[in-house]
């Protein structure tokens, strides 16, 4: 039997790794307002923010991690089904010196992103406003990876199997069924780069098709290829089409695959619990195909040309845009994956399926 938590996808060990990143939030939301009220940010001070950024967000992560996974080791409830890794087995197990490697390697790595982001999109500086957001975006996307990379150094044998201290006693149920849950590698794959190639590509595209379909691409007559901007004032009918296009298409696919589950495990509804956050949404696959395409469209719409609006963009050229929207349209698909799946999880949904 499968029941909806066997549908989720493998993930680190629990250890209030919320703890850490709420941590991390308030610090950087503090200094925002310390250093950075009310002129904003300049191109030089986001690069120096991302060093020291990166810095303190490990040394707190850190701190919080190896201090929870201890107790765990100690009580022997690390996750035994875990990904062994020889890179992360060769790097030290003192936090102080990982930390000092992690905060070195992540500095590099947050600095290179700032740094290649602003000059891609030609932002010289950013307003108190829009670097708040910004700032706090990429604070907690930093926060949660370094945690996932503090976890899965010390979820790795070599450590994990050390003998410290004394059990405290046996294990509570859930406990127990916690080691037996898998763990995810944090690590980058081959396939999720292609996964990228894929969807910029895809992207690209799909804009030259569209843009050939609204005046946006124009060919002339000696060949050549116009592709016009993309600006603040247009961007909400962008929103508008791309919505509908990512509607039509997660909602087909997720439903496609939701139903196949069910109609091979009907006894999924036995562990089914009735969620009202979703179980409101229609449940006949073209109502919630239309519910869905007409959300995703409104919040485009406004989403998009609030991003621009607050971040001082005009207009993009082909290139900005496409690397824009493929990360917008990844985004919106995993949120909106979320709630499809949810939907498709209701003890309505199931029967209806089981039914048709």
């Amino acid at each position: 039997m499968m029941d909806a938590n066997e549908m989720r996808k493998p993930e680190l060990p629990y250890i209030d790794n919320a703890k850490a990143v709420a941590i991390t939030f308030a610090i950087n939301l503090c200094a925002v307002l310390i250093f950075n009220w009310p002129s904003g940010v300049t191109y030089s001070g986001v690069l120096w923010d991302s060093l020291f950024c990166a810095f303190i967000t490990v040394g707190i992560d850190m701190w919080i991690v190896y201090a929870g996974l201890r107790k765990m080791r100690a009580r022997g409830a690390i996750p035994v089904n875990v990904p062994q890794n020889s890179l992360m087995q060769r790097l030290p197990q003192n936090p102080v010196t990982l930390g000092g490697i992690y905060a070195a390697a992540f500095a590099a790595l947050t600095i290179g992103f700032n740094a290649a982001l602003l000059w891609f999109f030609g932002i010289v500086g950013m307003t108190f406003a829009a670097w708040t957001v910004y700032k706090l975006i990429y604070a907690t996307v930093l926060s949660v990876k370094i945690v996932e990379f503090c976890i899965f150094r010390y979820v790795q044998p070599d450590w994990a199997n050390a003998q410290e201290g004394a059990n405290t006693g046996p294990l509570s149920a859930s406990a127990d069924a916690g080691r037996e849950k898998p763990v995810k590698d944090p690590l980058p794959r081959i396939s999720l780069f292609k996964e990228i190639y894929g969807s910029v590509t895809g992207n690209i595209a799909m804009n030259f098709i569209l843009g050939s379909f609204f005046g946006s691409v124009a060919a002339r007559a000696d060949g050549s290829v116009v592709i016009n901007p993309t600006t603040l004032e247009g961007i909400p009918i962008t929103g508008l089409i791309f919505g509908l296009i990512i509607g039509v298409l997660v909602t087909k696919g997720v439903i496609a695959e939701m139903n196949k589950v069910i109609m091979a495990n009907p006894a999924i509804i036995e562990g089914a619990i009735t969620d009202r956050r979703f179980s409101w949404m229609p449940v006949k696959n073209g109502a919630l195909t239309r519910l869905a395409c007409v959300c995703v469209m409104v919040f485009s719409s406004v989403a998009l040309s609030s991003i621009m609006s607050l971040f001082g963009i005009p207009f993009m050229n082909f290139y900005q845009y496409t690397v824009f929207m493929t990360v917008y349209a990844t985004l919106i698909s995993k949120a909106l994956s979320y709630v499809l799946i949810r939907r498709c999880m209701q003890p309505d949904y199931i029967k209806y399926v089981g039914n048709m």
